[in-house]
């Protein structure tokens, strides 16, 4: 239950943490930073453990997906939508996430699910559909909402690959901490290349408390903390319930926005809400699931 509620609230307060980083620098540059300084802090810790960081070219060649799908494309698209919608659009949209690994763990390592998923995804879509209404009715106040749930919805696609690459090299017995050290160093190179080819500004101006806490937060809390976590909930409850995870920290998302961005609770998007929860709570009992990731 500890490593439970550790996830859920670390990765339900990132999306109003990201926020905290764009009046500092170039969102796509703390991505950068973000995920160097982690990948640095997981070989330190590797090192510390004496744990195996020497591996072939296939296992590199999928740390290489990994890193691109989860720590780069992810999250690039991510801030990107965290600049146009409200953090609780995007965490809601980040409820998708399950059924894309589902659906994604049987087409491409035939990893068996409940049937009770597919009326699950069913609900889920129909939430996402009622969020976008929201969405539409509100558009002009927030005209860019829309476009920044989809940027997240495409992020959770990138992510879901990521687990994916990430499955099979845990299939290879990859000590985890390994891997999301590879992973995360090959995915901040992949960002460093598309800064420098966007020829993004790498300097960090106005560093006041709250950027400073906000990348603390997001890099150690965020990043490796929760990813620890989350891999312990599984090794004790099972992939299936530590999935729940992704349908608790939308609500905190939701909650804090309430608070801090002024988020306007119509019913649409309350349904909308309601929608996604029950959606992943029929797809989660007792379907399994393979691996998660958030911002």
């Amino acid at each position: 239950m500890l490593y439970f509620i550790t996830c859920s609230l670390i990765w339900g307060l990132t999306w109003i943490a990201i926020k905290f980083q764009f009046h500092s620098a170039d969102s796509n540059v703390a991505v950068f930073y973000r995920f160097l300084c982690a990948s640095l802090i997981l070989f330190f810790y590797t090192w510390l453990k004496r744990v195996k960081l020497k591996f072939n070219r296939s296992e590199h060649a999928l740390f290489i997906a990994q890193g691109f799908f989860m720590f780069c494309l992810n999250y690039l698209l991510t801030y990107q939508a965290s600049h146009l919608a409200s953090s609780a659009l995007v965490a809601l949209a980040y409820t998708s996430l399950i059924f894309f690994n589902m659906f994604g763990g049987y087409l491409f390592l035939q990893i068996p699910f409940d049937k009770k998923v597919v009326w699950g995804a069913l609900l889920c879509l129909c939430g996402m559909g009622l969020i976008s209404l929201n969405e539409l009715n509100l558009a002009d106040l927030r005209s860019t909402s829309l476009l920044g749930f989809g940027f997240a919805l495409l992020g959770t696609i990138s992510a879901s690959a990521g687990n994916l690459f990430s499955l099979r090299n845990r299939r290879k017995k990859v000590p985890i901490a390994a891997n999301n050290a590879w992973g995360m160093l090959y995915g901040c190179a992949f960002t460093l290349i598309f800064c420098l080819l966007t020829r993004r500004s790498f300097s960090v101006h106005d560093i006041d408390s709250s950027f400073v806490i906000s990348f603390l937060y997001l890099t150690v809390f965020g990043t490796v903390i929760s990813f620890g976590a989350y891999l312990k909930l599984i090794e004790q409850v099972g992939p299936t319930k530590a999935a729940f995870t992704s349908v608790v920290s939308p609500v905190i998302a939701v909650i804090v926005s309430f608070f801090f961005e002024d988020l306007n609770l119509q019913l649409y998007l309350l349904l909308g809400v309601v929608f996604c929860l029950a959606g992943n709570i029929i797809a989660l009992v007792p379907g399994p699931v393979s691996g998660r990731s958030s911002s």
